[in-house]
């Protein structure tokens, strides 16, 4: 009795002191009560203890001083673990923790005191948990208050009190079958959380609302707002965000009320996980993934056991990249396509993150869908297509991974004339990529075999192989690669050379599929004679797998290709189409015996129209096949001749001519370009017969005003062979004079063409011949000698050989001319070095 007396009157001075307005007294006083008086007290005790002192312990929750405040939760935390589970208590504690923190305003402005009132409300939810109602439900009683609590707290501007928060709304979950009641005005301060900067707030509120979520009985709108909150999570940076994303996917797959009409929302959050970066998400969302696979099952045994039966793995599929999902979870899928319809328009979103993921999502989706996929193909292309040329390159590398997978999954028949009609319509890269890897990736069948003309006369479309884009000259080179490799399995010679009627923008003529293709590359190849050599090289690399010898594909089918070229007969400047094609077969072809005619004809005809611009580029590109003529003719010189000859009389030497104007002086220099082009690429003996009957048109371009025009004229003459004494006088003195010329380069040609110069038959030359031969020479020699005090070294260098040479015909004259110069010139030396040294020799 005494102890109760003394316990009675502690209580009462508690009460007392925790009333003064000092603080100290105050403080003092809850610091014995909690510290000293309660742990000696029996847990029976706490009850009437609770009932004498609650109104005055509740009333420090305002205390001005947060000392205060926070001694008075501590002390309440104290009395709840040990008091029954009384819903006496709730009724008085429930409403001083709302007014503190479950007002419009901020009442409480110590964070770490909001954190702890929370702490003690969490504690109140899982002391009075009865999540079957047996026990009847008494959080019901404060239910309205606990939520109005959670939805200021939920925005609180602390991280742990969001954070604590969405604990709470999740042990509410579990404590009491009473949630649906207010489970939506949880939902919008919930969403607030999702955009914290703490990744830990973000997983729980991720899934703070998929809980909410199983708790909303009848508002399907509410929960599409909810999953489409989530669903941006799905590219956080962190993997655990979006791993938390994909398991409340998984758990709206079982356990959301009418479930099956939102399995189009819920598969993204499920989905996208299965092509995560992380491993460890991945593998985590898969198990659940096929969890819901299976409680889909079983809830559909009678459907899904009967296609087990017959169900068989498509032909082709990549089973080295992709495991096969599950019957069901391919089922729950495949029941869900109007997904497909979220997904094209993310993939046209602006955002290149949004576009990744949506592809990668249409990826999932058609693995699982297989053939069901088919009635979607054509709505599907058109953005796919626009994937295939996205700028982001992982995305074109996505999007051609949902190609190849469709080519492989779904029948060729379903969408191969879709396609065909589309890219008729629409030849952009995206739709070239997408019907390559179509094509390229879908199993052998009889239809795909009838239909290789088809997708090759596709590529025949002007609007398609004329297109000079370097990314897309190479997709089209892909193509037709598949073409070729296709074309040859299984196929003999007659099918490839057996014609069908194509039309490539004009009249329609019946071609082969071997020329066909041919066509296409060598167009391909043409335009990119100038550049892209890596477009060049893998064109080169396809005609021989067409035909291992590309010179006989050139002389089977190089005629057609040029019958067909366009316009030429309109005045073409050097960026037209079709000069830009003819130009670049002349260069990739050149020129030969089987083809030669035809190349002739179709040269003359654009030449004979072109603008000068056009000439000039059409006489670049002879130059430069001309240089090669050696290596693709052998034969006998007069066949040689018979074919030169009247193309250099009808191509070439009209425009040596001269003409007034710029453009003539232009066009005028290429054509001889191609005269000194012929000095290099053709036979000695050949060319030889062929330059006199040019010579009086080169000796005038030898003075020409133009620099260039001069240089290749002399490069022409660097080959020149004996010569009788007329054609020699008709040299001699133009190409000496050019020793004085303004430009370096025509000074050392000038020089070195000197030491060509040489009689024709000098030992049977009569004597006034051979005399007046001398005369020229030596004029020749002295103005040489005259020029060897040049400071150019080139120059001299150049002249020094050229009198080497002529030395070894005309001994007697170099050395006269040598012995005469005086002993204390400059090049005395040198000349007498050459003198000595030819005799030495012999």
């Amino acid at each position: 009795m005494a102890n109760d007396e003394e316990n009675k009157l502690f209580i009462e001075s508690f009460c007392t002191n925790v009333q003064n307005p000092d603080r100290s007294v105050r403080q003092r006083a809850l610091k014995q009560f909690a510290g000293d008086f309660l742990p000696k007290q029996p847990a029976t005790a706490y009850s009437a203890l609770f009932d004498a002192t609650y109104l005055h312990l509740l009333r420090c929750y305002s205390d001005r001083f947060e000392s205060i405040r926070t001694q008075a939760v501590e002390t309440i935390d104290l009395m709840l673990d040990r008091l029954p589970a009384n819903d006496f208590y709730l009724g008085y504690i429930v409403p001083v923790l709302a007014k503190r923190i479950g007002q419009a305003e901020i009442i409480e402005d110590s964070e770490e005191l909001r954190h702890l009132l929370l702490e003690q409300l969490e504690r109140l939810v899982q002391m009075y948990r009865d999540p079957d109602g047996a026990a009847g439900d008494p959080l019901l009683k404060v239910f309205d208050e606990i939520v109005d609590i959670l939805i200021k707290t939920l925005r609180d501007p602390y991280p742990a009190a969001q954070k604590k928060s969405c604990e709470i709304v999740m042990a509410l979950g579990t404590a009491t079958p009473s949630l649906h009641y207010r489970a939506e005005a949880l939902v919008a301060p919930a969403k607030t959380v999702l955009s914290h900067r703490h990744s830990a707030n973000r997983i729980v509120a991720v899934e703070t609302l998929g809980l909410l979520s199983l708790h909303i009985l009848s508002n399907g709108d509410r929960i599409s707002e909810i999953i489409m909150a989530i669903s941006p999570l799905l590219m956080d940076d962190v993997p655990y965000v979006r791993r938390a994303c994909g398991r409340v996917g998984c758990l709206m797959l079982m356990k959301l009320r009418d479930r099956y009409s939102f399995f189009h929302r819920i598969l993204p959050l499920v989905l996208n996980c299965l092509t995560d970066d992380t491993a460890e998400v991945r593998d985590d969302i898969l198990a659940r993934w096929k969890e819901a696979g299976e409680l889909y099952y079983l809830e559909n045994e009678t459907e899904l056991s009967k296609v087990a039966l017959i169900e068989k793995l498509p032909e082709g599929y990549p089973i080295d990249r992709y495991t096969r999902p599950t019957l069901a979870c391919r089922a729950i899928v495949q029941r869900s396509l109007r997904v497909v319809t979220l997904v094209l328009r993310e993939m046209e979103e602006w955002k290149e993150n949004i576009r990744l993921h949506a592809t990668k999502l249409l990826k999932q989706i058609v693995l699982h869908a297989e053939g069901s996929f088919s009635t979607l193909y054509a709505e599907v292309n058109p953005v796919l297509a626009k994937a295939c040329m996205d700028s982001d390159k992982s995305i074109v590398t996505e999007a051609l991974s949902v190609c190849e997978l469709l080519g492989i999954l779904l029948e060729y028949d379903t969408w191969s004339k879709h396609v065909l009609l589309e890219f008729r319509k629409f030849p952009c890269l995206g739709q070239l990529r997408c019907i390559r890897t179509l094509y390229a990736h879908c199993g052998q069948c009889e239809l795909k075999q009838k239909d290789i003309k088809l997708f090759a006369a596709l590529l025949l479309d002007v609007d398609v192989c004329h297109n000079q884009k370097e990314d897309y000259q190479h997709e089209l080179l892909e193509f037709c690669e598949v073409l070729v490799i296709d074309s040859l399995k299984g196929r003999d010679l007659t099918a490839m050379l057996e014609e069908i009627t194509v039309s490539d923008g004009g009249d329609s003529e019946e071609q082969s599929l071997e020329r066909m293709l041919y066509t296409v590359v060598l167009k391909v190849v043409a335009f990119c004679y100038e550049s892209k050599e890596t477009i060049r090289e893998k064109g080169l690399n396809v005609l021989n797998r067409l035909d291992t010898d590309i010179d006989k594909l050139h002389e089977m089918h190089l005629a057609s290709v040029l019958g067909r070229i366009g316009h030429l007969e309109s005045e073409h400047s050097d960026a037209s189409t079709s000069l830009m094609l003819l130009c670049g077969i002349v260069s990739i072809c050149r020129f030969q015996e089987s083809y030669f005619e035809p190349l002739r004809q179709t040269l003359e005809k654009a030449l004979s129209h072109a603008a000068p611009e056009g000439k000039v580029k059409l006489f670049s590109a002879i130059s430069v096949a001309i240089l090669g003529w050696s290596e693709k003719n052998n034969q006998a010189i007069d066949v040689q001749l018979s074919l030169l000859k009247p193309f250099i009389d009808v191509l070439i030497a009209p425009y040596l001519v001269w003409a007034a104007g710029r453009s003539a002086e232009s066009i005028r220099a290429m054509a001889t370009a191609c005269f000194a082009s012929l000095a290099q690429g053709v036979n000695v003996d050949v060319y030889a017969a062929l330059l006199p009957g040019y010579l009086n048109v080169l000796a005038g371009l030898i003075e020409d005003n133009n620099i260039a025009t001069r240089v290749y004229t002399l490069k022409a003459l660097l080959r020149l062979e004996p010569l009788d004494l007329e054609s020699l006088k008709l040299l001699a003195f133009p190409i000496m004079s050019r020793l004085d010329d303004p430009s370096a380069e025509v000074r050392e040609l000038a020089a070195i063409c000197l030491g060509s110069l040489k009689l024709k038959s000098l030992a049977d030359a009569d004597e006034g011949t051979f005399d007046r031969w001398q005369e020229i020479l030596k004029q020749i020699v002295s103005v040489m000698m005259l020029h060897l005090e040049h400071p150019e070294i080139k120059l001299r260098s150049a002249i020094f050989v050229s009198m080497k040479r002529l030395y070894a015909d005309n001994r007697e004259l170099i050395s006269r001319l040598a012995n005469e110069v005086p002993s204390g010139c400059s090049y005395k030396k040198d000349l007498d070095r050459i003198t000595g040294t030819a005799v030495d020799e012999q």
